[in-house]
């Protein structure tokens, strides 16, 4: 299985305990109204979150070694409302939603990726 697709599913598995922590913390102002919907909800954010990541890594990549984390943290605010105004998923956020939800779903992915395995070696493979 290709490294890129392990670090994918390690990150959705982030973002649905992120999801999940916010939308138990923050009560009415971060919600989802059916469980069918957080699924749905799941993956479109978590594909718009790889998306904007990658675009803004493109954008700064020059001066990406310092601003990973920030990179992550501006591509979660980006896809949450994204991912809120989407007629398929079920997301509802609201008030201080926003920036509280944005703050643990990010803190949730950055977290996550602490776990050791395959997906964080980065060393070049031998021809």
């Amino acid at each position: 299985m290709p490294r890129f697709f392990l670090g994918w599913l390690l990150g959705l598995g982030g973002n649905a305990i992120g999801l999940l922590l916010a939308s138990l913390l923050l009560g009415d102002q971060f919600k989802f109204t059916s469980p069918v919907g957080f699924f749905v909800s799941l993956v479109i954010f978590a594909i718009l979150s790889a998306l904007f990541t990658w675009m803004v890594l493109k954008f700064l990549v020059r001066n990406a070694g310092s601003i990973v984390a920030l990179t992550g943290l501006f591509s979660t605010f980006l896809a949450l409302p994204v991912t809120d105004l989407l007629p398929w998923g079920s997301l509802d956020i609201s008030g201080w939603g926003w920036l509280w939800g944005t703050l643990i779903v990010w803190v949730c992915g950055m977290f996550i990726w602490l776990i050791p395995g395959p997906w964080r070696s980065f060393q070049k493979e031998k021809r």
